[in-house]
């Protein structure tokens, strides 16, 4: 009896050895990144493409912390040459569930910054009476004159939501979707009063492992 319990005792130590060492300690997220951008002010919502990258540090089996640092942009908003980029840097807590050997489902809440430039070409031409040079034997030619203006600043953001891993490997994953409310709290440039802005953000890409708990 005394032999039985020792080898059970044994293979149950193994088991969880073993569990253990499947445990990633580290996990580093590259992809797409896509934002479907409400902007709560005159401009209307338009979409934004780009790439963000995830850090995680697991500290146990359920519980992880997630920098998530990303960026999209859009060059023409509705018609307008508008060039746009939202850059985010968020960062909290993610829980998993980790009851498949090959697929793992998280829920994560982050908060932190966005930072958003916009700029946009203009033809001063078109503003101002620029007088024509004269050049000897190829006559009157106009001067054409442009500029650049461009706004920027920073504001409050956070994501919830959530996303599922699929294992190809022992250190890579494929996250097929990662969906998230995405709220950032910029300045409407017309009244300069803070707006919410209630945006949409997908994520797709590849999760890499590294270390073991």
């Amino acid at each position: 009896m005394r032999k039985c319990i020792t080898i059970v005792a044994g293979a149950l130590l193994c088991a969880m050895v073993a569990a253990a060492q499947d445990l990633p300690r580290y996990e580093t997220f590259l992809g797409y990144t896509y934002v479907r951008v409400n902007s709560a002010t005159d401009v209307p919502a338009f979409s934004a493409n780009g790439g963000s990258g995830q850090f995680a540090y697991n500290f146990n089996k359920w519980i992880s912390g997630v920098v998530d640092v990303g960026a999209v942009h859009n060059g023409n908003i509705n018609g307008f040459h508008l060039d746009s980029t939202l850059t985010n840097f968020l960062a909290g807590p993610r829980v998993a569930y980790r009851k498949s050997s090959r697929i793992t489902p998280y829920i994560q809440v982050l908060f932190g910054g966005v930072y958003a430039a916009t700029s946009t070409r203009i033809d001063l031409t078109d503003a101002i009476a620029v007088p024509p040079i004269f050049i000897p034997g190829a006559g009157n030619l106009v001067q054409a004159t442009s500029a650049r203006i461009s706004t920027s600043q920073t504001a409050f953001a956070m994501t919830a939501g959530g996303g599922l891993d699929i294992k190809i490997n022992k250190h890579v994953s494929f996250r097929p979707i990662g969906l998230d409310y995405y709220m950032t709290r910029l300045q409407n440039l017309r009244t300069f009063d803070d707006n919410n802005q209630h945006n949409l953000r997908y994520t797709t890409g590849f999760n890499f492992t590294l270390g073991a708990q």
